[in-house]
């Protein structure tokens, strides 16, 4: 019994250093934290690990240890859900299920390795190029999938004050394309983002027909002077303003970043959460945008 209860500690050890290594990997290198790409291939790697070094230990079925050894991963997905919340909850959901499946796929190829290690090495290369498939092919797509709700509701009335001076009303705004980019100085997520939208916004600049705003969501201490100093020091050139009535609030807007798409009747129209280089966030949006403009509101309903 007692080799039992140790083999079980040695097995969920393993689990904790492979998620202390992604997590550890994540906060040391911002590209890890600004494209799941990474994330995903990074958790991959590490539980595979994970499986090979615990794979010959105990006599428990293949699942039950691969199971086993990647239960301390569900800190990560819980760490993932605090940061985002529920609104992108199958991106840690997939994160956890790839912890599962490579920590499963290193712990057959150990058991093979004695026996048959032509069949040990292949499974290897196969783990490989299905963590290149899954980083570069599948997680893009998901990331769109997970941070793009479509809607179709009647926005609330809202102000903002711009950085420039003056007020902007929700009321000036119909008959415009509109895109509020919520964002805050502190938020580590939104300075990766706001490059996008400045981009989105040199492509739209000379459209009378759309607006875009970058809109500081005034939390946790944010001033109308910290948001200026910001756009200033990274040479930001998109119209901003400053959200001290509760337009977030209203919009329905709770985590950073957060863009919110307003068509020409003043529908909400899109939400977009959070941001990840993989989807080229960017280009999404444009579509959106070119969809409302050409008057296409079917399609904006589905998810590119």
């Amino acid at each position: 019994m007692r080799e039992s209860a140790r083999r079980v500690l040695l097995d969920l050890l393993a689990g904790l250093i492979a998620i202390f290594a992604v997590v550890g990997i994540s906060i040391r290198s911002q590209f890890v934290g600004s494209d799941l790409r990474v994330l995903f291939a990074v958790t991959a790697a590490a539980f595979f690990l994970a499986g090979v070094a615990r794979g010959r230990a105990g006599a428990l079925n293949l699942w039950l240890k691969g199971l086993l050894v990647s239960c301390p991963g569900l800190l990560g997905t819980a760490a993932l859900i605090m940061n985002d919340g529920l609104h992108r909850f199958p991106i840690p959901a997939a994160v956890s299920i790839t912890a599962i499946l490579f920590t499963v796929s290193g712990t057959q190829t150990r058991r093979w390795w004695s026996g048959t290690r032509g069949k040990s090495l292949l499974l290897s290369l196969v783990s490989v190029g299905v963590i290149a498939l899954v980083a570069f092919v599948l997680v893009p797509r998901l990331v769109v999938f997970s941070s793009v709700h479509q809607a179709d509701r009647p926005s609330p009335s809202f102000t903002l004050a711009a950085l420039d001076g003056g007020t902007v009303r929700s009321s000036e705004l119909r008959g415009h394309v509109v895109v509020l980019a919520f964002w805050a100085t502190w938020c580590l997520p939104c300075r990766w983002e706001l490059p996008e939208i400045e981009t989105v916004y040199r492509r739209f600049q000379n459209d009378p027909r759309v607006v875009i705003l970058a809109v500081d969501a005034d939390w946790q201490g944010e001033t109308v002077g910290k948001a200026k100093e910001f756009l200033s020091r990274k040479k930001l050139q998109l119209p901003a303003a400053f959200d001290n009535n509760g337009a977030a609030r209203a919009l329905g807007v709770d985590s950073l970043p957060t863009v919110i798409l307003i068509d020409q009747e003043g529908h909400v129209r899109m939400t977009h959460y959070g941001y990840d280089a993989s989807e080229h966030m960017g280009s999404v949006i444009s579509q959106q945008i070119e969809q409302l403009l050409g008057g296409a509101s079917g399609e904006t309903r589905s998810t590119p």
